[in-house]
């Protein structure tokens, strides 16, 4: 699996999801499979994060 993370909440978990199936995934050499798919948020140091988690494979 590979975790893809935004450190700030001024974008959307939408655009997130946009973001990592238009930007990261057709540039990464990965491709996405079937798997669990979550999304994490929390604070850490009083900062508010979102991890979104997609299962992938590196493309042959």
């Amino acid at each position: 699996m590979i975790r893809f993370t935004w450190d700030k909440f001024d974008e959307t978990i939408e655009t997130l999801y946009k973001r990592f199936f238009s930007e990261w995934l057709p540039t990464a050499g990965y491709e996405q499979v079937d798997g669990m798919e979550f999304e994490v948020t929390g604070v850490k140091d009083r900062l508010h994060f979102v991890e979104l988690w997609f299962a992938v494979r590196k493309v042959a």
